[in-house]
This record gives C-alpha cells, structure tokens and sequence, in this order.
C-alpha cells in the first residue's frame, strides 16, 4: 500500500485522537484497515480523504448515524447525490434549529419574569414568608412557579 498511514500518523493528519480513527473504524465509517506484517493497522491516502469529509460534515452538526447515512450515498461517487442527501439533512437541521431557538425565547422570558416577580416581592423579610413558614413548602412564595412566571 503506498502513502500508507499508521492509526497516528493518519489522525494527525486528521486533526483527531487515534481512538477516534479505531471508533469510526469499528462503527463502519472508515473501512477495516489493512494490516502491515507485524498486524499494525495501515491507512491509505483514501482513508486519510474519507476521514477529513467525516470531519468536515461533523462541524455541519451531524449524527455519526447520518454521517453514516451520508458517508454510504457519497460511496458512490456521484456528487450530486451526496449534495441532495446532504441537503436535505442539513434542513431537517434548521427546521429544528429554528424549533429549538423559538422554544429557548419562550423560556428566557419565563425566566425573566420569574425574576421579576422576586424583584417585585419583600425583599425585607429575612425570613421565610408567613405563609410557609420553610422554603420547602408548597405554599412558598421564595421560589416562583412556572405557571405564575409564563408571561
């Protein structure tokens, strides 16, 4: 095998830890490596290439299973299938992005009116409220409720 790769030298060159070369290996997203004489794993110049496109669509966010998913269509060889694949996978990502981003607002503004409603109380009272007369009580104001905080 020419250009041949020992698992460090080839992650090294990919920028990752020799465990991750061994983990994507086990998992299927590099091919088992040949074996040099003395059984040391041998990585070719390809292997180096599948390895840095597994990087590069790992920094997009995906899954080791979509990369998987991914890493089968791009076999082919056929860059106008990877890009449909990966297209519609890198949506799927925004549309969840978009979900996620809308839920952590509303969630920000529960917190910030359940920090306001603590502004808004006694802050005279060293002690506990009346009402509880322990912080742990369900009737304690100390602590908002969701329901009091949704705005």
């Amino acid at each position: 095998m020419d250009n041949a790769f020992t698992v460090g030298e080839i992650a090294r060159e990919a920028d990752v830890t020799p465990k991750t070369v061994r983990y994507y290996e086990a998992i299927g997203l590099l091919p088992p490596a040949e074996r040099s004489p003395n059984g040391y794993r041998r990585y070719s110049a390809e292997d180096l290439n599948r390895l840095a496109f597994i990087q590069r669509v790992k920094a997009l966010g995906l899954s080791l299973e979509e990369i998987r998913e991914l890493v089968v269509v791009a076999e082919d060889g056929r860059c106008a299938l990877t890009k449909a694949e990966l297209r519609q996978t890198l949506d799927r990502k925004v549309a969840d992005c978009t979900q996620r981003i809308e839920e952590l607002i509303a969630f920000r503004a529960t917190l910030q009116n359940a920090s306001q409603q603590l502004l808004a109380g006694d802050d005279e009272q060293d002690e506990c409220c009346p009402s509880c007369r322990a912080a742990f009580a369900p009737t304690c104001t100390c602590v908002p409720t969701l329901e009091e905080t949704i705005p």
